[in-house]
Formats: C-alpha cells, structure tokens, sequence
C-alpha cells in the first residue's frame, strides 16, 4: 500500500547570498526550481533564438525572486545567531542576520 507522505528531509532548491540592496552575489539554484516552461517548439527545430530567450526567462524569473525576497525581509531585525523564516512565491526561505 503507497501512500505520498511529504519528504522527511526539506530539500533545497537554491542557495543564495544577496547584499542589503537584494543583488545576487553569488547563488546556485538546484533542480528545476523558478524554471520556466518549456517553449511549445518542436525538438527538431533547433532554434538558438527560442533557448536564449527560455534562459532570459528563467534569468527573470529568478531576479524577480530575489527582489521579493528582499523586500519582504528588508525590514527585518534578524539576530546574528538566529535564523528566520520567510514565505516568497510559495517557497519557504531561511535566512540569517
């Protein structure tokens, strides 16, 4: 008998270091985390144009995370030996002081 029970482990899907304006300074996002769809185009095809554009995409995608992210724990007084917790976009973000 299956049942889907949630993971008994949180995965991580991306790993971020913003400075105090919300600019990447360095990151890795893992898996398929703030992807965009895939373009409805034929595989054969072959276009470069249609996957530069699905990574710009999915570039903008990801800035427009991290600029929510930032603004919504802008105001935030986070001790140095604490970490909080925040909701963004439906994913969970800790973060520390």
């Amino acid at each position: 008998m299956a049942s889907s029970f949630p993971p008994l482990l949180p995965k991580v899907d991306a790993i971020l270091v913003l400075d105090g304006e919300g600019n990447r300074l360095a990151g890795k996002y893992y898996g398929d985390f703030m992807r965009a769809a895939p373009p409805s185009s034929s595989p054969e095809n072959g276009d470069s144009s249609d996957n530069a554009a699905a990574a710009q995409s999915v570039e903008q995608l990801r800035a427009s995370f991290e600029r929510q992210l930032q603004s919504k724990i802008g105001g935030i007084a986070a001790r140095p030996d604490a970490a909080e917790v925040v909701t963004v976009l439906g994913k969970t973000a800790v973060f520390c002081g």
